[in-house]
């Protein structure tokens, strides 16, 4: 054997031999990586947009502006959370369908869906938060879950009247995944809609929100929740 193929044979072992020692001594080369946590994605809707106002007060306050504005608070927090990312759906002041809006957050993969709404009156008297369910769903169905969580939180954070969860005809039928609406309060009623226009209360009604999201969550996903 030549002098140069026995300096060869020498590189080839000295490489080998300080691969293993890399492999031996560097434990993330050999052990077992952690499962990365599932990240689960909420699809949040602001009701109304573009041509449709939705309810409007006397003075010119538009339920789609309020809507769109507590929807992007949602959008935020949602993201802030370890384990999940929000689809929002309505992002500018512009008209989408209702199946549109469906069929997006389907396509996004959203565990639930969750549209943003305000409601209204023919006199100035009602106020409070209500979470609407369509009525196609079972009592206790996950939708009615989601529903009550959403509002127990919403109510106990900012105080409003408890109007309850009820169910009603609904576009949110057009989906097997938990939906609900939650009308935030009335524009009809001058205290109220004070507070839906305050970007302070806007936060604290967002912060419900998630509050029930979050709950529903862990008590849908107990074994993955994030620590």
């Amino acid at each position: 054997m030549t002098r140069r193929g026995v300096v060869l044979i020498a590189v080839v072992v000295l490489v080998a031999v300080a691969a293993a020692l890399v492999y031996v001594f560097d434990p993330f080369l050999w052990k077992p990586q952690p499962v990365p946590a599932p990240v689960y994605t909420i699809g949040i809707d602001a009701g109304h947009g573009g041509r449709d106002p939705g309810a409007m007060s006397s003075d010119g306050v538009m339920e789609k502006d309020i809507n769109l504005a507590i929807a992007g608070m949602v959008t935020a927090l949602v993201n802030a959370e370890l384990d999940m990312q929000a689809a929002q759906i309505r992002t500018l002041d512009i008209f989408i369908p209702l199946e549109d809006r469906i069929d997006q957050a389907e396509a996004a993969g959203a565990e639930i869906y969750v549209t943003v709404h305000v409601n209204s009156y023919t006199s100035d008297g009602p106020e409070g938060v209500e979470t609407i369910i369509d009525n196609m769903r079972e009592l206790d169905s996950e939708s009615w879950v989601l529903g009550e969580l959403i509002q127990s939180s919403l109510t106990d954070i900012t105080g409003a009247h408890d109007r309850g969860t009820r169910s009603q005809e609904s576009y949110l039928q057009r989906t097997d995944m938990p939906a609900v609406s939650v009308e935030t309060g009335y524009i009809t009623n001058d205290a109220e809609r004070a507070n839906l226009v305050d970007p302070e209360y806007q936060a604290l009604v967002a912060q419900g929100i998630l509050n029930g999201i979050r709950q529903f969550i862990d008590w849908k996903y107990p074994s993955v929740s994030p620590e």
